[in-house]
């Protein structure tokens, strides 16, 4: 596109359009339609190509659409196979954006997000085929006012080149679509997990009118694990999302402590119970098995029998949080520090059923820890 020098009558003067000036005589340069038609095309183009729909209201499409074929870039050569695209992700200590209920006297209330925390997800290229990773901050935002007792998720995707969040109807166990993005205000599938191009922040549940939606929220990060080492006394917490099908544990004192029993336990509440077995590898024999706990007492992770035992602990769980509940099962190994035979090894084998709160998916589950020696902890989510 350029000016219109081809076309006598436009008037231009030296080769740029002029004012009409009164005082002179000298009359003012014409648009042709041909020229108009063609710059607005120009525009019409590069605003389609930022994957917006051209509106004569609005003026600030032109700038929004440069914003979006930037990030794009002007050829493939970024882009990757959809598939290939990295998870979305928070830039935050935890993997979590931060979301606030607010009540509503007549509805199921709403929720808001905060501004200017850094997001990174994935932007279609080519439907379908092609994407490429993009960071966005977010901007301050609240939902409208949710449907009383349904089941909510916040989510956000890429849309018009701009990130946009949104809330969807749906269950924890919806299956993902095949296009891997949700549907803005749907009413049913919107609790699938996060996909390269859509992102799952939170599980809303509302009750009555006026009531508070209860917030869940979920994981945003490459990796779902993490690795910690304590000492002396304490409490740890586990960290817990509503998308994690099950989990691994893995916790071990190596260094045992010279003087004292070291214990890892978890916190008591929400345990309907627990049993294990014993038993002595030298003589392949139960030594004893004790039935159900006392309901909401803590569960052991490992104790020591003796002063200078060295324990590792491996646990995995299964969780269903529809019920809020959980099942745990526990192989835990033992033997005397330095000792030179297995006379005094043990396994226990051991399993438990917990109840979830409020409290175990904000703060996570609590692991209390007593005369601990270096004793690490790995923890990994796995959905």
């Amino acid at each position: 596109m350029d000016f219109p020098t081809k076309v006598p009558s436009a008037g231009l003067v030296n080769g740029k359009f002029v004012d009409e000036n009164p005082l002179t005589g000298t009359p003012g340069s014409l648009i042709p339609a041909a020229w108009g038609n063609g710059v607005t095309q120009e525009i019409v183009n590069v605003i389609k190509a930022g994957d917006l729909t051209p509106d004569e209201t609005k003026f600030d499409q032109l700038l929004q659409a440069i914003q979006s074929v930037s990030a794009k870039g002007w050829n493939l050569d970024s882009a990757l196979p959809i598939g290939s695209l990295p998870a979305p992700t928070v830039a935050t200590a935890d993997g979590r954006l931060s979301v606030t209920p607010i009540a509503a006297s007549t509805s199921g209330g709403k929720v808001s997000i905060p501004a200017g925390v850094f997001v990174s997800i994935g932007q279609e290229v080519v439907a379908g085929q092609l994407g490429r990773s993009r960071t966005f901050t977010t901007q301050a935002w609240s939902s409208a006012e949710l449907l009383p007792s349904s089941g909510y998720f916040l989510r956000a995707q890429v849309i018009g080149g701009a990130l946009t969040f949104y809330m969807q109807r749906g269950t924890l166990y919806d299956a993902v679509p095949d296009n891997l993005k949700g549907t803005v205000n749907g009413a049913a599938g919107g609790g699938f997990q996060s996909t390269p191009l859509d992102m799952c922040i939170a599980w809303v549940v509302t009750a009555g009118p006026g009531t508070t939606p209860i917030v869940r929220l979920i994981y945003n990060r490459n990796r779902l694990s993490w690795t910690q080492t304590v000492n002396g006394n304490g409490v740890v917490y586990l960290p817990l999302d509503p998308h994690a099908r099950a989990a691994r544990l893995v916790v071990g004192n190596p260094t045992p402590h010279p003087t004292l029993i070291t214990g890892v336990s978890f916190a008591p509440g929400g345990w309907m119970g627990g049993n294990y077995s014993l038993m002595t590898p030298p003589s392949s024999a139960v030594i004893s098995a004790d039935g159900w706990s006392t309901p909401g007492f803590a569960v052991c992770i490992f104790t020591n029998n003796v002063v200078y035992d060295t324990t590792v602990s491996t646990l995995v769980a299964s969780f269903d949080h529809s019920e809020s509940r959980s099942l745990w099962q526990s192989y835990q190994a033992e033997h005397t520090f330095n000792a030179t035979n297995g006379n005094s090894d043990e396994l226990l084998l051991s399993m438990g059923i917990k109840t979830f709160s409020q409290p175990d998916y904000t703060s996570g589950i609590a692991i209390n820890f007593s005369a601990a020696i270096n004793v690490h902890l790995s923890w990994e989510l796995i959905r």
